[in-house]
């Protein structure tokens, strides 16, 4: 005899039953068949959360015929060599090798595992802004030079908030004082075993170029960019955070500028980010070329620098330069002040090759010079060397202000694709030219009344939250070369009032536009007043 069930189906289906009864027999079993599935998917989910918690902590506890697609899916293996240590860490230091046996595991940048995982090892905060908490900064020092460059980076770095280190050949000496104010040092792994075949350059090229190796090897949380530079690199951090913020942080990037100086770019390449300016590199980008930089480094032996070797590896992972402007080598020599004077439309990221150019601010030493910079752009990181052009109409004056650096008042009008050009302050890195530079220059007129009177910064004032005033003063290097004829009152100027907004946070992420400015003339014409603005949608800078 068949179950009690295919008797009740038996009988509603011959009529037996009254529809109303059949009826309440199906709907309960309905819900018991939705209850039953529900049961099932609720466990299925359970186990899939936790169990592959678990296999994250500790795969030796997952099943073996699951562990091998949960580790592909989960983790990368790394290649890397190395002593890492630090002058606060005791732990001893594993024995160099270029190819170590052990595996390294990927690490997670943000261990929380709270926000969804878009990507092996990469936890996103799309409500997070890049910060500086983001970047993770790779100095390459000597011990040696150290104590001489050391102020550089003294300048723009600020404990507690910077992450990064300088990583060093050897130990500094045991009676060397190591400042608080400095990063903390790493010295870098025996790299003995590497082959290095240019005749022109130094072994520590390879050193250098594995500090993205042994930066990403410590695998510290919430790492988004890895920065590389040099120890005469001055960084001006907020503004370096703003362009990294532009990208996505969660794709391949190698961001950077290539060198002034043509000759540069043919002899080393301009697909490189020059390392002086300092290199952006992604978190996915070097967790796929830790995996090969070794055997890399080993292929290009023949190369001069560590910058070439990393752009090598690039080409090799397919992932090009992507230049941003403000990234500056300072392939040049002589007076920068033509160049900082003519800054790009784009943030001030970094200087280098400070030591080989003459003072930025005339009577004042190189660190005074960059210690007034840097002053002036915590003030409006943003605005910093930024270039604005206005007209005085009456007057027939053209002014440029590179904000936080110099003003420059012209007796006549020119035009605004002239002023935007450069002077040719400086020469050509290895030759010493007057050219060629990767972007145009213009002479300096001899004729002393056609040159712009020149005044450079001397403080920088508040003017409420939000409101900047900078003050610059008149400036001649050579006060017997002065224009002497009269008809020329932009000559008798001797002070300069620029007030200004603060820029706003994102300023820079909208499309690139030179904002523009009013000028003011003083009844005595003995000073003049420059108010900064934003432009208005369908407003040109030359008014004629």
């Amino acid at each position: 005899m068949g179950s009690e069930k295919d008797l009740w189906f038996f009988r509603c289906k011959s009529g037996v039953y009254p529809v109303e009864n059949c009826r309440e027999l199906w709907w309960k079993g309905f819900k018991r068949t939705v209850g039953f599935v529900l049961l099932i998917s609720f466990c299925s989910v359970f186990y899939l959360a936790f169990f592959n918690q678990s296999c994250l902590k500790n795969p030796s506890q997952c099943s073996p015929r699951l562990l091998p697609s949960y580790i592909g899916r989960k983790t990368i293996i790394l290649n890397f060599s190395g002593e890492l240590s630090s002058h606060n860490s005791g732990a001893p230091n594993p024995s160099p090798s270029p190819y170590p046996d052990p595996p390294v595991p990927y690490p997670n940048p943000n261990p929380n595992p709270d926000p969804p995982v878009l990507s092996p090892g990469i936890v996103t905060e799309k409500n997070i802004k890049t910060n500086f908490s983001h970047l993770l900064f790779g100095i390459g020092g000597s011990a040696k030079t150290w104590q001489k460059r050391q102020g550089y980076t003294e300048l723009w770095w600020e404990p507690g908030k910077t992450r990064g280190f300088v990583w060093l050949d050897e130990k500094p000496e045991e009676n060397e004082i190591w400042p608080k104010t400095l990063p903390k040092f790493k010295i870098s792994g025996d790299t003995s075993k590497f082959p290095y075949t240019n005749a022109w350059g130094s072994r520590s090229a390879i050193r250098i170029a594995r500090i993205v190796l042994e930066s990403f090897a410590l695998g510290l949380d919430g790492i988004r960019w890895f920065v590389m530079g040099d120890d005469d690199t001055v960084f001006f951090t907020e503004n370096l955070a703003e362009v990294l913020g532009k990208y996505n942080h969660e794709e391949m990037y190698y961001i950077g500028g290539n060198s002034e100086s043509v000759e540069q770019d043919i002899i080393h390449s301009y697909g490189m980010a020059f390392g002086g300016g300092g290199f952006a590199i992604s978190y996915p980008l070097a967790a796929a070329l830790v995996t090969i930089l070794d055997r890399c480094i080993e292929r290009y032996n023949f190369f001069y620098g560590s910058d070439e070797r990393i752009r090598a590896c690039m080409s090799e992972m397919g992932v090009p330069l992507t230049r941003e402007p403000g990234f500056h080598q300072v392939d040049i020599r002589g007076e920068p002040y033509g160049l900082l004077a003519a800054h790009p439309v784009a943030p001030l990221v970094s200087l280098h090759h400070l030591d080989y150019v003459s003072s930025i601010f005339p009577g004042q030493t190189q660190l005074a010079s960059l210690q007034t910079l840097i002053q002036a752009s915590k003030t409006d990181p943003g605005r910093i060397l930024q270039q604005t052009l206005c007209y005085e109409p009456e007057l027939k004056w053209s002014v440029s202000v590179s904000w936080g650096y110099t003003v420059q008042i012209y007796p006549s009008i020119v035009l605004p694709n002239i002023l935007e050009k450069p002077f040719q302050t400086f020469k050509t890195w290895r030759t010493y030219q007057s050219e060629p530079f990767t972007f145009n220059t213009r002479p300096i007129d001899a004729d002393p009344c056609n040159k712009p009177a020149v005044f450079f910064l001397k403080e920088v004032g508040r003017n409420g939250s939000r409101r900047l005033s900078t003050t610059y003063k008149r400036y001649s290097s050579d006060p017997s070369k002065i224009c002497k004829e009269s008809g020329y009152p932009s000559f008798e100027l001797q002070m300069v009032r620029v007030s200004s907004e603060k820029m706003e946070p994102g300023d820079w992420q909208k499309a690139a536009r030179r904002q523009c400015c009013d000028v003011v003339v003083s009844k005595d014409q003995r000073s003049t007043d420059i108010r900064i603005r934003k432009c208005s949608l369908l407003e040109s800078i030359y008014p004629f």
